[in-house]
């Protein structure tokens, strides 16, 4: 897709906010999975300005781009890990070359991150090899996601449901939430004052300015005491469970998707 910037900008407001079609048929965000003012406004204010994520997503992958990035998360699922250049190469009927050039292509649009000097994957949206104390149960494996939100949008991005194990950042009381409905709905979660603080601290590579920073709480009370403690006051929305899940489907609903998952999932 060979558009212009000007052009690009002019399709983005669709179905209710900014988006980008990622992909034939396939917008990012998918604002049609927003149902509440609090995720709109965490959305919005995600996406707001040139330096934010739809700067990112305003250059569509080619081809061959978009195939590597969607087999290698599909790959980290399956083995429980991120693949090798010549693991993707082999999955993606590609050459290893092309898949090098492709990675380090996909670390500038910041859609994964490589250890310095060479193409071995260190996260890639949701996924991290670090702990980051958001556990994912998905599929036969457990992985670390890079947030909050990305552990909650996990499900909904691979079309399955999945159960998180977390802590909440100010008293480390466990907090526990599982999926239905293929990551579209909350089954349970623990304890039920839970909440997430969204944080727009965004600087280039999402992994590094505002992953860290959004969080589960295990109440309101725990977010607003956290936020009192901080030395500059974030910026940012505080989210309920359903309310976070809303957004993490509009970000990573898209990631794995053809325009046939639209109709057929909404």
């Amino acid at each position: 897709m060979n558009r212009s910037d000007d052009a690009m900008l002019a399709d983005m407001k669709i179905c209710g906010g900014p988006a980008v079609e990622i992909r034939p048929g396939v917008l990012r965000p998918d604002w049609s999975v927003v149902t509440t003012s609090a995720a709109r406004q965490a959305l919005l204010g995600r996406v707001a300005g040139q330096s934010g994520l739809i700067a990112h997503w305003s250059h569509p992958l080619d081809a061959d781009a978009d195939r590597v990035w969607q087999t290698l998360l599909r790959m980290f699922v399956r083995d429980g890990r991120p693949p090798s250049v010549v693991e993707i190469a082999a999955e993606a009927k590609l050459r290893w070359a092309s898949v090098r050039t492709i990675l380090h292509e996909l670390q500038r649009c910041d859609l994964i991150g490589l250890k310095p000097g060479t193409e071995v994957i260190c996260f890639a949206y949701p996924w991290t090899t670090s702990p980051s104390g958001h556990r994912v149960a998905l599929g036969a494996h457990a992985l670390w996601a890079l947030c909050a939100i990305d552990a909650l949008a996990a499900a909904r991005m691979y079309r399955t449901d999945a159960s998180i194990d977390s802590a909440c950042t100010y008293c480390a009381t466990k907090i526990y939430v599982a999926t239905a409905l293929h990551g579209r709905a909350l089954r349970t979660m623990s304890p039920p004052e839970a909440v997430v603080w969204y944080d727009f601290a965004f600087a280039g590579c999402a992994a590094a300015s505002c992953c860290p920073s959004i969080r589960f709480f295990c109440s309101d009370e725990h977010l607003q005491a956290w936020l009192k403690a901080q030395r500059r006051q974030p910026e940012g929305v505080r989210l309920s469970m359903a309310e976070a899940l809303e957004v993490g489907g509009a970000i990573f609903g898209p990631v794995l998707a053809e325009a046939s998952d639209f109709r057929q999932f909404g």
